[in-house]
């Protein structure tokens, strides 16, 4: 009886409906790209060379605002709360180190302190990218992949580095399952972003190695590849004590790549790719791209750089912001180019 009387509504195929949702996309995508045009000319009212070089540190306040809490609070130094030493290798002593930030944050990274390290030995944070670890950019795993042994390279041009670890590793292979969006959702309700909370942890950790005697003050250096290199980019901007910066496969515009996590309130009309990148002039910044990059396009990097070099020529420093698009892929430069350049400015 009660399948005499269910009910027989209307059906067609699929397809039917096929245009309908295919021209609602398209006309969002024009919506997106006419108003991503529009924010460029306020954005452009918000920021010129002239008016950064006059002001410097409104605009990273500025940028620190957008990026959202925990930025807004005083820098902690962390508490070391453990260092194990792992092994000699050549000339470096490799260390695992924990500094615990709020009382309770065990934030991790592993360190390479040259066996003939003194207090003037340069210091470098060498970043990871998306689902990186410490041990994989350092080489202690998988030969280190597309890093291309990034950390131990800047061991061997005299650099003790320090290797954290960001909320990025693949779950599938390294386990401790955790959502970065759904983490940066989180942050996003408390006004902030991942990248403003690990901005702020690096940044205390940097204080750490300072005030330990171990990194000297104005030889700090940063190094990253993909996300990596936002990471490199973004703390350089925000922190002067960072005294050079080396960004590789990540420097591209950052309306064509706006993923949840690296996408922040307003950010067409005041910071891009480019314009967060401005806040390190004058300061060295190397920036690295592959040829036949599959993520991001050479091109767009080229043509982006373009708009940075004038923050750069504001200052008469034109010569203290490079480009280099290298034969390679999603990789680390194998040439040596920008970790000559780096280590040429600590």
């Amino acid at each position: 009886m009660e399948q005499e009387n269910k009910p027989k509504y209307y059906a067609e195929e699929i397809e039917k409906d096929t245009r309908y949702r295919q021209e609602y996309l398209d006309g969002a995508n024009r919506f997106f790209y006419e108003q991503y045009n529009k924010a460029a000319q306020d954005r452009d009212q918000f920021i010129t060379p002239e008016q950064y070089k006059a002001n410097p540190e409104y605009y990273r306040e500025a940028l620190k605002k957008m990026l959202g809490f925990p930025l807004n609070l005083p820098i902690e130094t962390p508490i070391l709360s453990e260092k194990t030493f792992v092994a000699q290798d050549g000339d470096v002593n490799i260390y695992r180190m924990q500094l615990t930030f709020f009382g309770y944050l065990k934030y991790y990274g592993i360190y390479f302190e040259r066996v003939d390290a003194t207090k003037d030995t340069p210091f470098v944070l060498s970043f990871h990218g998306g689902w990186g670890t410490p041990e994989l950019v350092s080489s202690i795993i998988m030969d280190g992949g597309n890093y291309l042994h990034q950390t131990r390279r800047m061991n061997e041009r005299g650099a003790n580095v320090f290797a954290p670890q960001l909320m990025l590793w693949d779950v599938t292979t390294f386990g401790n399952a955790y959502d970065r969006i759904h983490v940066d959702g989180k942050m996003r309700q408390l006004d902030g972003s991942m990248t403003a909370l690990e901005v702020y942890l690096l940044m205390g950790c940097i204080s750490y190695f300072i005030e330990a005697g171990i990194a000297p003050e104005d030889r700090v250096g940063v190094v990253g590849l993909s996300y990596g290199g936002m990471y490199a980019v973004h703390l350089a901007a925000v922190d002067t004590r960072i005294k050079a910066c080396y960004s590789c496969s990540w420097f591209n515009r950052a309306f064509d790549h706006s993923w949840g996590d690296w996408s922040y309130r307003n950010a067409a009309k005041t910071f891009t790719s480019v314009e967060t990148a401005a806040m390190i002039a004058p300061r060295p910044l190397f920036i690295a791209m592959g040829d036949n990059d599959n993520l991001f396009d050479s091109k767009v990097t080229e043509e982006e750089y373009q708009r940075l070099v004038p923050y750069y020529r504001v200052f008469g420093a034109e010569d203290q912001c490079k480009l280099r698009i290298f034969p390679g892929v999603h990789e680390q430069d194998k040439e040596d180019y920008g970790f000559d350049f780096l280590i040429q400015h600590l």
